[in-house]
């Protein structure tokens, strides 16, 4: 049985996913000012906006175990959030993501 924490973990990393593989898309198009790559564009602006929607719901599971806003999301950063992720990687340092 998928725990409730699992469960939001997995579907907030499939998420980044999505909005990593369309901005790979975009900046690979071959017209980057097309129709398509505005397109693109305004749909990952709802990806992103959706994105921070799900953290903001969820960023008490999700910041205790050290998941940070995603680079792109517009949420300003919250000082319990970053204190949730310090103390995640301090309990855990081997899970501590390179820079």
């Amino acid at each position: 049985m998928i725990s409730f924490e699992h469960r939001i973990l997995s579907e907030y990393r499939l998420k980044i996913a999505k909005i990593e593989t369309l901005v790979k898309s975009i900046m690979a198009h071959r017209e980057p000012k097309g129709e398509e790559a505005k397109g693109a564009s305004e749909f990952l602006e709802v990806l992103i906006s959706e994105t921070d929607n799900y953290y903001k719901n969820n960023s008490e599971i999700l910041s205790n175990n050290g998941k940070r806003p995603h680079a792109r999301s517009r949420l300003p950063e919250t000082k319990s959030w970053n204190e949730n992720v310090e103390k995640f990687y301090e309990k855990n340092p081997r899970r501590r993501p390179r820079k």
